[in-house]
């Protein structure tokens, strides 16, 4: 049976991986999890005597899935991977990369090829390239991390036994369904968890102090983005993510955690088929995607100013979530994110215990947690 919210290529998916459930999107996830649990603890565990550090643990993922990956640092790494692969090892596939990552309508940040001329055996049988170009100003630098891990996740999933490269739109199902594995393991937990603990120590709500500290000790090559969405997918506090434009203040994006939608499912009795009040408390805000927010709101100030705390105990937030859809009860990845639709499925009213706030190029982005 197919769950309502799961797509029919997910569906097509699962049953080539030979993956028998009802739920089938959090299947493929959990199996690729339980293989690379096993491969881990083959090689030791995590820890000093096995895998040290998640780049020792992206070797061994690597290794075991028989895959190399090339970054494009500038230009001229597309001449040098059509010197070695298409020239040097009549893999002609590779002399046509750059036309595709520069595509105006659908640029490419990162594709998985299988080698046609090596051996089924061979470490670098499929070959990851990944587009890690303009590094000062550049949203593919940024994201190079997530996108390599991406890739590996096609390469368990989509990839598993032999594929031709497929470029897909970030909306497609197989696409949210790889960035979820993606984010699984590109955060592996027996990582991020210890982590996320030791920032946290006794406090109860997440800082992006604290998502900057985990980067810089655990994951230092991965955006500050999709670290802050890996760390809300394990927190069990309900918190939310905002991004808003500027002048004047506006919620573009209203994205919750999976402990949100918990809450959402336990308030009795939920407000309203879509709607939260039409004329909510003057000591409320409305947190909305499409909602200005007014500068006598609190949560205004904080953001304005970029404060990390203001008077924002007891003060009384309406939230209104988009619809969960394809998300399969975990928080989605950074590309994800992005084309996660507008549409208004349920909201509540929650007390808000933190918030934070923070300009960045062409936006502010936010984190309230009540």
């Amino acid at each position: 049976m197919i769950r309502p919210d799961s797509s029919p290529e997910v569906h097509e998916l699962a049953c080539k991986l030979g993956i028998d459930t009802t739920d089938p999107a959090v299947g493929i996830v959990v199996d690729c999890r339980r293989l690379v649990d096993s491969w881990v603890s083959q090689a030791g565990g995590i820890g000093p005597q096995g895998i040290s550090d998640i780049s020792a643990f992206e070797s061994l993922i690597t290794r075991k899935l028989s895959m190399v990956v090339e970054e494009i640092h500038t230009d001229e790494d597309f001449n040098r991977l059509t010197d070695k692969y298409a020239r040097g090892l009549g893999d002609y596939v590779f002399a046509g990369l750059r036309a595709k990552f520069d595509d105006p309508e659908l640029p490419a940040f990162g594709v998985l090829i299988e080698r046609n001329t090596s051996s089924k055996t061979a470490d670098d049988l499929f070959v990851a390239v990944i587009d890690c170009r303009d590094e000062l100003t550049g949203e593919k630098y940024a994201r190079r991390y997530f996108t390599k891990w991406h890739e590996i996740a096609h390469r368990l999933t989509t990839h598993r036994s032999s594929a031709e490269p497929a470029f897909r739109a970030h909306e497609d199902p197989i696409e949210t369904l790889v960035d979820a594995v993606a984010s699984e393991l590109g955060f592996y937990e027996p990582f991020l968890g210890p982590a996320l603990k030791e920032v946290l120590s006794n406090e109860n709500w997440l800082t992006f102090e604290m998502i900057e500290s985990i980067i810089l000790r655990v994951f230092p090559q991965a955006s500050f983005q999709a670290t802050l969405f890996a760390c809300m997918r394990l927190m069990p506090t309900p918190m939310v993510y905002l991004e808003l434009s500027d002048d004047p203040l506006t919620i573009q994006k209203v994205l919750p955690n999976s402990a949100a939608y918990g809450h959402w499912l336990s308030c009795d009795p939920p407000i309203g088929n879509g709607q939260i009040r039409e004329s909510p408390s003057v000591h409320s805000t409305r947190l909305c995607c499409g909602q200005i927010v007014h500068r006598e709101s609190v949560f205004c100030r904080v953001a304005a100013s970029e404060l990390l705390y203001d008077e924002i105990e007891h003060h009384l937030c309406d939230f209104e979530f988009p619809k969960l859809g394809f998300f399969i009860g975990r928080f989605p990845s950074e590309p994800s994110a992005r084309a996660t639709a507008n549409a208004v499925a349920h909201g509540h009213r929650g007390v808000l215990v933190h918030a934070q706030a923070r300009r960045v190029p062409g936006k502010v982005i936010a984190l309230v947690q009540y």
